[in-house]
């Protein structure tokens, strides 16, 4: 979905976009019981053993499913930025003031159970663009977010949302420098409440800067 079809779309939580987007309740099962596994453990601590008792079959039911505990991880990481993709392209479509638009895209991109994810000691193996299994779901992940953004700040500078000056001659640059802002803060030990504060101050200074 870009950002300029997102306005009509119906406005659900990222969990319930994900579990969407896997038609096989048993798959599902399968992915809801690797993301708590991995959560617990880690993705090298997890065993498919883990992941099988969690989602209630055995390892041999499993294996219909998916090969390995990397296809589970892949499969949830798409999964998820394919679903946060529409989420910012839907809370950026209801917004026209870039302060708004900007605290509702950041809520709606971490959705509703970043604070798992966020309490895991496991985040950084698991998010971490610097661990092989995620560098590339995270490279491919957050291009496709920072279009979404892009998108954003291309359609504010035609509809004088948007300071030219605010965004340079790049809006993909511009959209992929607050995206790095905006995952830097999960590398600065912030407890959930103080991470959340930090998040929307993030979105004000920005939204702030493109205002014209």
């Amino acid at each position: 979905m870009s950002f300029m079809d997102a306005a009509a779309a119906p406005d659900l939580p990222l969990t319930g976009r994900i579990r969407a987007r896997v038609a096989d309740p048993r798959a599902w099962a399968v992915l809801e019981a690797g993301y708590g596994a991995f959560l617990q453990f880690g993705l090298r601590r997890t065993s498919m053993q883990d992941i099988a008792d969690r989602a209630g079959m055995s390892r041999a039911a499993l294996y219909l499913h998916y090969r390995n505990k990397e296809d589970i991880f892949h499969a949830l990481m798409e999964a998820y930025f394919a679903a946060a993709a529409d989420a910012v392209a839907e809370a950026l479509a209801r917004q026209g003031d870039p302060v708004e638009a900007l605290t509702a895209a950041f809520e709606a991109q971490m959705g509703d159970a970043a604070e798992m994810m966020h309490r895991s000691p496991h985040a950084d193996e698991l998010l971490s663009a610097k661990h092989g299994i995620a560098r590339d779901l995270m490279a491919d992940g957050y291009a496709r977010l920072a279009r979404v953004y892009g998108d954003w700040l291309v359609a504010g500078l035609a509809a004088g949302r948007i300071a030219p000056e605010a965004v340079g001659p790049d809006p993909q640059a511009a959209a992929r420098a607050m995206l790095a802002a905006l995952d830097g803060l999960k590398q600065a030990g912030l407890d959930w409440e103080d991470y959340l504060e930090a998040r929307d101050r993030l979105a004000r200074m920005f939204g702030r800067a493109l205002r014209p």
